[in-house]
Order: structure tokens, then C-alpha cells, then sequence
């Protein structure tokens, strides 16, 4: 029998300082995904990139949102969200989402076509998931939402749009004026 887990509910006596702790969370590289909700009627996204994939059986994903934003109290009223994940030409689209304090309307991003997904769909993303809301928990000034996945759409093509360092890159930047080194991988075990 595995054992038993301990939460800890004090934290610790002393904690790191916010700029050091945002800095050295910047180094990490990851993908850009705009969270999108309806917003009286509307369809309204945010980005963001505390997503990850949770488990596949039964699909599950969560994001990590600003509790008191707009997105979080309109996923919390109408019980469910969705996922675009944004392509190296969605930077617009990246920082449209996370402008702060602006409106977020996406009537010019979305696909108006797009009828098989209950939450907005950024046109030209790779891939959308559409979530009921599972569960959401609240851990200082964010809620985490799980999120159940109702339909996944991927468009089979196309390069993701990064943020590294306060930036939005691309593959490509990451390796621009770098020679490309050519390996062979070979199994060890033969």
C-alpha cells in the first residue's frame, strides 16, 4: 500500500524574493495557449502558459488563472473553457490575450465557422481542446482548473509560438545565427 500524503499547509519560514522567483521562472521555456470562455455572449480568451496535460485516461487537463480575473469568474459561472494553442504566427493573438486590464473580446481571432466546439476557437491555432470544468482549486492569488476534455481538434501542421525570457519566440529564433549540428542516434543496448 503507498503511503499516505502529508499536506503541508505553513509555508515556509522564508520565502524566495518575487523578482528572483520571476526571473528564474522566465528561463523556462514553454508553449503559448489562449484559455477561452464566453463573456456575455462573447467570445473572450486570455493567454496563458501554466497549461499542461494532466492525464489521458480519462483526458484531463489544468490552467493556472489569476482568480480574479475576468476569464476565472466566467469559467467558474458557466462551468466550462477552452484551450487554443497558439502558432509562431499568433503572436498578436498571444499578446492580445495578455494585455492587462484590456478587454479581451476575440471576434477577429476566432473562427466564425467553428461549430463543433463549445468554447471559442482561435482560427489558424494548432490545436483546440474543449473542457467541462472538473474541479478548480484556489492556491493563493490563481486557480487552478481542471478541466475534463470533451473534443481535442488539431490542424496536423504548423511550428508552436514559444515564450522565453519575457518574449515570444519561435523554434527558429531559438536557433537563429546557431550551426546546426547533425547527430545519428544508435541503440546502446545492441
Amino acid at each position: 500500500m503507498p503511503p499516505a500524503l502529508k499536506l503541508i499547509t505553513d509555508p515556509p519560514r522564508e520565502l524566495a524574493p518575487i523578482s528572483d522567483f520571476v526571473d528564474a521562472m522566465s528561463t523556462f521555456a514553454s508553449g503559448v495557449v489562449l484559455v477561452t470562455s464566453w463573456v456575455a455572449d462573447r467570445p473572450w480568451g486570455m493567454t496563458v502558459t501554466a497549461f499542461a496535460s494532466l492525464s489521458a485516461a480519462p483526458p484531463t487537463i489544468l490552467v493556472s488563472l489569476g482568480s480574479a480575473t475576468t476569464s476565472a469568474r466566467a469559467i467558474t459561472a458557466t462551468g466550462s473553457f477552452g484551450v487554443s494553442i497558439l502558432a509562431e504566427e499568433q503572436r498578436a493573438v498571444a499578446r492580445f490575450g495578455s494585455e492587462p486590464g484590456g478587454a479581451k473580446f476575440l471576434e477577429q481571432f476566432v473562427d466564425p465557422n467553428e461549430g463543433s466546439s463549445s468554447s471559442p476557437v482561435v482560427a489558424g491555432a494548432l490545436a483546440h481542446i474543449d473542457c467541462e470544468l472538473f474541479e478548480a482549486v484556489q492556491m493563493a492569488d490563481h486557480t487552478i482548473f481542471f478541466g475534463r476534455v470533451r473534443a481535442a481538434q488539431t490542424s496536423r501542421s504548423g511550428t508552436p509560438l514559444l515564450y522565453h525570457r519575457r518574449a515570444y519566440l519561435t523554434p527558429a529564433d531559438r536557433n537563429a545565427g546557431r550551426p546546426r549540428i547533425e547527430t545519428e542516434l544508435t541503440c546502446l543496448s545492441s
